[in-house]
């Protein structure tokens, strides 16, 4: 389906979190939920522990999961710095297998989106509800088709700006591809900045594939979970069409 690893937005785990490590809604979304339903905690997914590392503050036990090597490490640095415990784990979230279950389990920042196909969704949700203790819980994200934009558009957009780990200012834009057929969005990130007075440019990609809530449902619920709650954003607004995401909260039967 794709001609790459799906891992070029994530080789470079300092540089990710200065695109990307502003406070986003979710992260509080999520920790108040981390702390209602209690721990152990497993995050999948976890990247530079932007969700990780503030659950961990709160006292939880804590694991992240991630399927990249550069963003583990960065992870496992920034929680150092701080003196927390984290258990940070390489693995693939439709394959992983521990010795432990836990009580809460989160994955945010649309990785979801990541599950190319229903199989790789029914892959995720069954390590899911394997992993999960009895009356645990499992949250996550992902876009809302009928809130975005599924055109195709191969002439690049303006996207945003960030200075990187070497002080450069960085000019991000994006083209994207839409396969109706797989309903798998193809985005193309392209940043440019100057080194010594000589352009560079890095290009890199990523597919995400946009599942609906009728079909994300209908897939909850082969899972053997629960769908206990859903969302269309972070201040539990309900879902409809025109929202942006689709926040789903599952539970395991006790």
């Amino acid at each position: 389906m794709i001609d790459h690893d799906n891992l070029e937005e994530f080789s470079d785990g300092e540089n990710y979190d200065r695109e990307n490590g502003g406070l986003h809604p979710s992260y509080a979304f999520y920790t108040e939920l981390a702390v209602a339903t209690g721990g152990p905690v497993l995050d999948l997914a976890c990247g530079t522990g932007l969700l990780t590392i503030p659950i961990a503050r709160q006292g939880l036990a804590t694991t992240g999961l991630d399927l990249s090597p550069s963003m583990l490490a960065y992870a496992r640095r920034k929680a150092a710095a701080e003196g927390l415990k984290v258990v940070w784990l390489h693995g693939d979230v439709r394959s992983f297998q521990l010795e432990q279950r836990f009580r809460f389990i989160s994955m945010t920042g649309n990785a979801f989106q990541a599950m190319l196909t229903v199989a790789d969704q029914e892959a995720l949700l069954a390590r899911v509800a394997k992993h999960l203790e009895p009356g645990g819980c499992f949250a996550f994200e992902t876009r809302n088709p009928t809130g975005h934009d599924l055109s195709t558009c191969l002439d690049e957009e303006p996207w945003q700006q960030y200075v990187d780990t070497r002080g450069n200012l960085v000019t991000m834009t994006t083209t994207q591809r839409y396969d109706p057929e797989r309903q798998v969005l193809h985005w193309t990130v392209i940043r440019r900045w100057e080194e010594q007075g000589e352009p560079k440019l890095r290009a890199s990609r990523i597919a995400c594939r946009f599942t609906g809530p009728d079909e994300l449902n209908a897939t909850i619920a082969r899972s053997g979970l629960t769908l206990a709650a859903q969302y269309g954003w972070w201040d539990r607004a309900p879902l409809t069409p025109a929202s942006p995401t689709i926040i789903s909260v599952l539970r395991k039967a006790p």
